[in-house]
């Protein structure tokens, strides 16, 4: 054959093998999105209902593989997050929950695997509790009896081989999950649900990385940190979900509950307008006293002179006034 007709047909394999590439790439992108497309996204609280204060303490993790204590902080921070989002909580952050049950000397009433008794904690109103079991992400392939020795495939030799690094190989992932809503007054528990989460898909749909494989013959797939908390949250999402109509029977049978806020004090009446009593009627006045009338003139009889009045005298030639 022809060099040059070769070089084409190569450039038309290639180019089959990107289309195809991208084309179960733009798939994987769809299927992960879809995934974690309502993760943390809730239907609105049922109209009524007041915010509870949550705290939410680290859960109780097991058939981790030693990884519990740190599997329990990841769950317990995810469903932190989770109930914050339901817009039906004012979530308590874990430090400051600590910190308040170490103040009010509570630390022994609340534990990662249960209540131990009831007691007020100050600033709660509700505790989530939390179990976890058997986070594990395992191969198709090997939850159908493939031994270890085909499990691995560095060479992509041998048939049923499982290729970690291949985004289209299927895995399984597991997770068991137990959550409780508890009334830390009463120690009653208001909402529950227990749930084992199992799916099939590809690598790529999950959007996850594979590390490696475990060393035992059903082999356990090792995955990272931020893996296992994508998990998580699917995981809780799920069951948070499932729990939300009894959340909301129970928040809402609390706000009825809860005594009514107290009115504020109702405005003194006002007082009548003081009554002015009736000013007694004034004294008739008493008649005016009548002027004196005016002394006519006197005149002296000696002399005729005009005499002044009150002189005893006539001032022209002295002869004395006649009363």
């Amino acid at each position: 054959m022809h060099p040059s007709r070769v070089f084409v047909i190569g450039l038309g394999v290639l180019a089959i093998a990107l289309i195809l590439g991208g084309c179960a790439s733009s798939s994987e992108s769809m299927e992960r999105d879809s995934l974690t497309a309502n993760v943390g996204i809730y239907p609105p609280p049922a109209p009524g209902i007041a915010k509870a204060r949550l705290g939410v303490p680290r859960f109780q993790a097991t058939e981790m593989g030693g990884n519990e204590d740190q599997v329990g902080q990841l769950a317990a921070d995810q469903l932190t997050t989770l109930a914050f989002q339901s817009g039906r909580f004012d979530v308590i952050e874990r430090a400051q929950l600590e910190q308040l049950l170490k103040e009010q000397n509570l630390e022994g009433i609340v534990k990662a695997e249960e209540l131990a008794k009831a007691g007020q904690v100050r600033g709660v109103d509700y505790l989530m509790y939390g179990r976890v079991t058997n986070l594990r992400v395992k191969s198709e392939k090997a939850s159908r009896g493939f031994g270890i020795g085909t499990i691995i495939s560095f060479f992509g030799i041998g048939g049923g081989v499982f290729d970690y690094t291949n985004k289209t190989e299927k895995i399984i992932t597991e997770c068991g999950v137990d959550l409780r809503m508890v009334d830390p007054t009463s120690g009653k528990v208001d909402s529950a649900h227990f749930g084992e989460y199992k799916r099939v898909d590809t690598i790529g749909a999950f959007g996850i990385t594979v590390l490696g494989v475990g060393a035992e013959a059903d082999a356990n797939l090792q995955i990272s940190e931020d893996d296992k908390g994508k998990i998580l949250r699917m995981v809780l999402d799920d069951a948070f979900r499932k729990m939300l109509p009894t959340i909301d029977s129970a928040l809402l049978a609390r706000a009825k509950a809860a005594p009514a806020p107290a009115a504020a004090p109702a405005a003194a009446p006002a007082s009548p307008p003081a009554v002015v009593p009736a000013a007694a009627p004034a004294a008739p006045a008493a008649p005016a006293a009548p002027a004196d009338p005016v002394a006519a003139p006197k005149f002296c009889a000696s002399c005729g002179t005009k005499i002044e009045p009150g002189a005893k005298f006539c001032g022209s030639c002295g002869e004395k006034v006649a009363k």
